[in-house]
């Protein structure tokens, strides 16, 4: 049985995987006596760093070095070549006694049977026994209500948006971004990390061409209707170019701090400030974040076409399985339903 390598002590379990080198240990091990740790280490580096969103990556790192911990907490190693169904099945029954929710436990299997599938997948696998997620299920959840907005919190948003065009004047102000930004997150139902990392040379006037979506998927083409033109065209034209008046920024929407491109932290901002603009006359408080337009996004197109595939298409999944939680009523639409039966 191979042993576990010895910079063990210092990767487990409280340092958060980085690259494969530092995990693997020093000398690298043939694959077949590679750890649980360091194949953990060269999924991450081949399938998940610099590949998908930082949350993503972030949540991918605690996914797999909680079950890592897991692992050598009950069985003195991470030989990889032992890691069998029981296991995972006996991980995940840990989370539910801790009292994890059961989406979040699902989220986790997620992640362990992406990387189980891929260490199978390579050239020498170490899984003598067959793949260790094999015959374990997903716990059973009620679908999440989508977490859509209603026509009038969709017009208060983009009235709040028209007029901050107006009345702020200070001098790093950004409303005609502000506005684009909330245009693209609503008429195209892009994810955060989709949208700032989107090029000015990708937009075409008309399109959105060969973006990069969730994974390793891109869509080749994403329609950007007349309005929401006419809203990132008006930017365009008047502050982006006051920020980068050399056209050397390569970003299609910049910062406020010059040419720097956006982040998920400023969109944050962006929609809270809009949200506050909307309640400055005692109106109903309005919660917003960036994924909220994105669910607005999915019902809407969903109740226009009736098709779930082309729901699925236009919000850029690769399949049918997560359209449920975009199309679905709310407590408070289904008890209207019920009352009026």
């Amino acid at each position: 049985m191979t042993k576990a390598p010895h910079t063990l002590a210092k990767i487990m379990p409280h340092k958060d995987l980085t690259s494969a080198a530092e995990l693997a240990g020093t000398p690298v091990l043939p694959p077949r006596a590679m750890t649980l740790a360091a194949w953990a280490a060269r999924y991450m580096d081949a399938q998940v760093i610099g590949v998908q969103a930082a949350n993503t990556v972030s949540a991918k790192k605690k996914d797999l070095t909680a079950f890592l911990k897991w692992f050598y907490e009950h069985y003195g190693h991470l030989v990889a070549e032992e890691w069998l169904p029981r296991d995972t099945q006996g991980f995940l029954d840990a989370l539910e006694r801790d009292g994890r929710a059961a989406t979040s436990i699902n989220r986790t299997f997620a992640t362990l049977r992406h990387f189980a599938r891929w260490v199978q997948n390579q050239p020498v696998c170490p899984f003598v026994a067959g793949l260790p997620t094999q015959g374990v299920k997903e716990l059973e959840t009620q679908e999440p209500d989508a977490k859509k907005l209603g026509t009038r919190e969709i017009n208060r948003l983009f009235k709040a948006a028209d007029l901050l065009i107006v009345t702020e004047v200070r001098k790093n102000a950004r409303p005609r971004r502000n506005r684009a930004i909330l245009a693209l997150l609503y008429y195209t139902g892009l994810r955060v990390s989709e949208l700032s990392a989107l090029r000015r040379d990708q937009y075409t006037g008309r399109h959105l061409v060969n973006v990069k979506r969730k994974g390793r998927s891109r869509a080749r083409e994403i329609y950007i209707s007349k309005t929401c033109r006419q809203y990132l065209d008006d930017y365009l034209a008047t502050e982006r170019t006051g920020d980068d008046p050399e056209g050397a920024a390569p970003w299609l929407v910049l910062s406020s701090r010059g040419q720097k491109p956006l982040n998920r932290r400023t969109i944050g901002r962006v929609l809270m400030r809009l949200a506050q603009e909307t309640t400055k006359h005692n109106q109903e408080e309005l919660r917003i974040w960036p994924h909220r337009l994105r669910h607005t996004f999915g019902f809407e197109v969903r109740k226009r076409t009736g098709s779930d595939t082309e729901t699925a298409a236009m919000l850029g999944h690769s399949g049918l399985k997560y359209v449920g939680r975009y199309v679905r009523a709310t407590d408070k639409e289904r008890e209207a339903i019920l009352d009026d039966l």
